[in-house]
C-alpha cells in the first residue's frame, strides 16, 4: 500500500527569494558583528555566549515566521520587521565594536610629538616675511635640544641666517621686548613652549610681537612599555597633564604628574602626586630643573627622570590635555566632587562651595588648575587634582556611564589621550571591569616639598620658585606604592619584624 501523505519539508531559507534574501543579510550582519566583537575581545565570554544564544533564537524565529504560507501574510510581515529590527540592532553594534576598536588602535599607536620653534620678531618692524630674515642675526637659547638643534638647521636651509647664543629664555624675550617695555626690531628662535614661558614673563610680550615662521620638529617616543598581564599583574601608569588644548601630540609642559599604581587582583588604585615644580635631576641632562619643565623634552625625559628619582619602573604612561579632562567629564554626566573651601577661580567665572558640587568638564578643570585661591596653593591643587580624578574613575567604573555614555567616551579620548598601552592592553582591562563590574578602592598620597628659588636648566641662570622634595615623603611614597603593588610581601615583612 502506498503511503499517499506527503512528508513536511523543513526549508531554512522561505520559498519567496525576496524573503530569502533578507535572511541572508541578517545572516551576513551576524557573523560581520561576531566577527567584530572576536577581534575586539571587550566582553567576557558569558556575555558572548548570551548575545549567540539570542541571535539563534532570532534567527530560528525569523525562520519560522518567513516560512509561513502564503496566507498567514501578517506572520511574513512580523518576520520581515523583526529581521529589520535586528538588522539595525546588528549594524549600530557593529558601528560601536569598530568605533571602539579604532579608537583603541589610535590612542595606541606609535607615539609621535611635535615641537614647533617660531621665528618672533616685533610688531610693524622690518620683516614681514621669512625671506626678509636672509643673512640676518638670529638670537637663540645656550640650551640645545636635539630638536632645537634640528629646527635650526631647517632655518638655516630655508633662510640662510647667523645665530648668536644667549644665555636663557627671558634674555631672549628682552632682544624684543626690553624690561621698561621698549620694543626692538631684531629676531629671536625659540620653542612654542618657551614663547609661551617668555609671553608669561615679560608684560605685553604677545601684543607687541608677532610670529613671523614655523618650523614643525617631529619627536618620537623611545619609551617601551614594560608590559605585563594587566589583569593578573600590578603594574604603575604615569599621567601626565600637558597644558595646552586641542590636539595631544604638542610638545609641552607637564603640569599634572600622578603615579597610578593599579592592583587587579586586590582591586587597589593607589594615586600618587607630584609637584608639579618638584627640583628634580632631569635624565638626559643630568641637571637639576622643574618636573613641569621636563615636558617640554617630550614625554619620555619626564616618565626617566621620575623613574631615576623615585627608583621604581613605570610600566605605562597616558598623556592628556585640557581638552581631553573636559570632553571625557562631559561625556560621563559631570562629575560631584567634595570640595574643602567656597573660593573662586582665578582665571575663569566659575565658583565653588565647600563641601558637594556637581561640576561640567570646564568647571572640572578649573576646579582642578586653581592654586592662588589657597593658602596652601599647590599642595591644595595637588588635592583637588586627586579628588577629580577619583571622581571621574568611580563615576565610570561604579556606574552605568561605561554602557550608556560609551560612544560619546570614545570620542573624547580618540585624539586628545596618547598611551603606551596596548589596544590589547585596553581591550583586557574593559572586558575584566564588565566580567566582575567590582569596585575599585582609591587611595590618595602626594610627595610634599619645600618652596625655594633656584637656577633650572631649561631656563638658564635665573632664578625660579622651585620644590625641594621632602625626601621622608618621597620614600614614604615608594614603600605606599610597594605595598598596593606586593600587599602579601609587605604583610609578610611585618609579620616577620612583630615576631622578633
Amino acid at each position: 500500500m502506498i503511503d499517499k501523505r506527503k512528508k513536511k519539508q523543513i526549508n531554512i531559507l522561505p520559498d519567496c527569494l525576496g524573503l530569502s534574501l533578507t535572511f541572508l543579510i541578517v545572516l551576513f550582519a551576524e557573523s560581520l558583528f561576531l566577527f567584530l566583537l572576536a577581534v575586539l575581545d571587550i566582553l567576557p565570554a558569558k556575555f558572548v555566549v548570551v548575545i549567540i544564544l539570542i541571535l539563534v533564537a532570532l534567527d530560528v524565529l525569523v525562520v519560522a515566521l518567513l516560512n509561513s504560507g502564503k496566507k498567514e501574510t501578517y506572520k511574513r510581515l512580523l518576520g520581515l520587521i523583526l529581521s529589520a529590527v535586528v538588522l539595525i540592532s546588528l549594524n549600530f553594534g557593529s558601528f560601536c565594536l569598530y568605533n571602539t576598536y579604532d579608537t583603541f588602535s589610535k590612542i595606541s599607536e606609535e607615539k609621535v610629538q611635535t615641537e614647533k620653534f617660531h621665528v618672533i620678531v616685533i610688531k610693524n618692524g622690518s620683516y614681514d616675511k621669512v625671506n626678509d630674515i636672509r643673512n640676518r642675526l638670529v638670537y637663540v637659547s645656550e640650551n640645545e635640544t636635539k630638536t632645537y638643534k634640528e629646527a635650526k638647521g631647517k632655518l638655516v636651509t630655508k633662510v640662510d641666517v647667523e645665530y648668536q647664543i644667549e644665555t636663557d629664555y627671558l634674555a631672549l624675550g628682552h632682544k624684543l621686548v626690553d624690561e621698561n617695555g621698549g620694543k626692538h626690531d631684531e629676531i629671536i628662535f625659540v620653542s612654542n613652549s618657551n614663547y609661551r614661558t617668555i609671553s608669561e614673563d615679560i608684560d605685553k610680550f604677545k601684543k607687541k610681537t608677532k610670529i613671523l615662521y614655523t618650523i614643525s620638529v617631529e619627536l618620537k617616543s623611545n619609551n617601551d612599555a614594560k608590559r605585563i598581564d594587566v589583569t593578573e599583574d600590578p603594574f604603575n601608569i604615569y599621567i601626565t597633564g600637558i597644558d595646552v588644548w586641542g590636539e595631544i601630540d604638542q610638545v609641552s609642559r607637564s603640569d599634572v604628574n600622578m603615579i597610578m599604581t593599579v592592583n587587579p587582583k586586590t582591586k587597589e588604585i593607589l594615586l600618587t602626586s607630584i609637584p608639579r615644580d618638584a627640583y628634580v635631576e632631569l635624565h638626559t641632562f643630568q641637571a637639576h630643573d622643574k618636573l613641569t619643565h621636563s615636558g617640554i623634552y617630550g614625554v619620555d625625559e619626564t616618565i626617566m627622570t621620575v623613574e631615576d628619582w623615585i627608583d621604581i619602573d613605570m610600566n605605562y604612561y597616558v598623556r592628556i590635555n585640557f581638552s581631553m579632562l573636559v570632553n571625557l567629564v562631559d561625556a560621563i554626566g559631570g562629575i560631584d566632587v567634595k570640595s574643602d573651601f567656597d573660593f573662586k577661580s582665578a582665571v575663569s567665572e566659575y565658583t565653588y562651595i565647600k563641601g558637594m558640587n556637581h561640576l561640567d568638564g570646564r568647571a572640572a578643570l578649573y576646579f582642578a588648575r586653581e592654586r592662588k585661591a589657597f593658602e596652601e596653593e599647590d599642595a591644595q591643587r595637588i588635592k583637588n587634582q586627586q579628588i577629580v580624578l577619583k571622581a571621574m574613575i568611580k563615576k565610570v567604573t561604579g556606574s552605568k556611564a561605561l554602557l550608556t555614555q560609551y560612544t560619546q567616551i570614545l570620542d573624547a579620548v580618540e585624539t586628545q589621550m596618547q598611551t603606551n598601552l596596548s589596544d590589547k592592553d585596553i581591550s583586557a582591562l574593559v572586558k575584566m571591569q564588565l566580567k566582575d563590574l567590582g569596585k575599585w578602592k582609591i587611595r590618595t598620597i602626594s610627595i610634599v616639598g619645600n618652596g625655594a628659588y633656584k637656577s633650572t636648566y631649561s631656563m638658564g641662570m635665573r632664578e625660579l620658585y622651585v620644590s625641594i622634595p621632602d625626601e621622608a615623603s618621597v620614600e614614604a611614597a615608594r614603600k605606599t606604592i610597594n605595598s598596593v603593588m606586593y600587599p602579601i610581601e609587605d604583610n609578610k615583612k611585618s609579620k616577620d619584624k612583630k615576631e622578633n
